[in-house]
């Protein structure tokens, strides 16, 4: 019986792409064995374990120059793939190449050029955003969101009946309805109106509503983190250096959400000790 791993060992040994027909004969497969087949492949061109090329023939990503990552975007619109395989070198992505992919995708990117280390994105694995925050700028009638995110270099369009009365100018939380092409831009729907973005609570709701993480937690993570004290163990000042004395400023933000990162100066004889916290 035929499954997913004796498909990929396979193809591991084959020196080019074959067509069903020649993987069928090449396995020694029965008809059975033949539909189970067609399942398979599907599954793992999906996964982008094997390329299915326009002529219908199968393959691994190494074997036709290919690479499987993750898309690091610059704001400009070229980026960076960074391949799963930690022993590669990243591949370069001019911006007429990024086939519309966003940060953090996970792509299947062709080399073309091996000594620039240069390449064009074919297929897109999976997306890795579904929401983004913005302002909403609506010019004649026609709306688009301008993410965050320095990252993002696109704008989203609004259709009219997706704004949620959504003024111009207004922060606000958009869920992705579809992904940019290298003709159209992507489309989204406005799910939330940041009422007062610049405080810090608001900001919060809006970084759980864009990565979509979880408001509730299970009733055992809640239980175990309320058992935890407040005070400090008895042997724990021990164990630690006491700088209380010493005149220390905050470097966080005046909206920072925690000041936990500071620096101190202290004047010695041939000149200053810095310590950054």
């Amino acid at each position: 019986m035929i499954d997913k791993e004796s498909v990929l060992k396979f193809f591991s040994t084959c020196n080019r792409p074959l067509s069903f027909k020649e993987t069928i004969s090449q396995m020694g497969l029965d008809r059975m064995e033949a539909r189970r087949l067609r399942k398979i492949l599907q599954g793992l061109v999906k996964s982008g374990e094997l390329i299915m090329t326009r002529q219908g023939r199968y393959g691994t990503p190494e074997e036709m120059s290919l690479v499987k990552g993750y898309f690091e975007a610059h704001r400009d619109g070229y980026g960076f793939v960074i391949p799963e395989d930690p022993g590669q070198r990243d591949v370069f992505v001019p911006s007429k190449a990024t086939l519309g992919a966003m940060e953090g995708d996970r792509v299947i990117v062709r080399i073309e050029n091996p000594k620039k280390r240069d390449g064009r994105i074919l297929r897109i694995l999976e997306r890795a955003q579904t929401r983004l925050v913005g302002t909403l700028e609506i010019t004649k009638g026609v709306s688009f969101l301008k993410p965050k995110r320095r990252d993002i270099p696109f704008d989203i369009y609004i259709a009219p009946k997706d704004r949620k009365n959504a003024g111009n100018g207004d922060m606000v939380v958009a869920e992705i309805l579809t992904y940019p092409t290298d003709k159209r831009p992507p489309s989204g729907k406005v799910i939330r109106i940041l009422k007062k973005p610049e405080v810090p609570a608001e900001e919060v709701e809006s970084i759980i509503d864009e990565f979509n993480l979880p408001r509730k937690f299970p009733t055992d993570v809640t239980k175990s983190a309320r058992s935890l004290s407040a005070e400090i163990p008895g042997d724990e000042p021990g164990r630690r250096k006491d700088l209380q004395k010493l005149p220390t400023v905050t470097i966080d933000g005046e909206r920072a959400k925690d000041f936990d990162d500071a620096i101190s100066i202290k004047l010695r004889k041939f000149g200053y000790t810095l310590y950054v916290h």
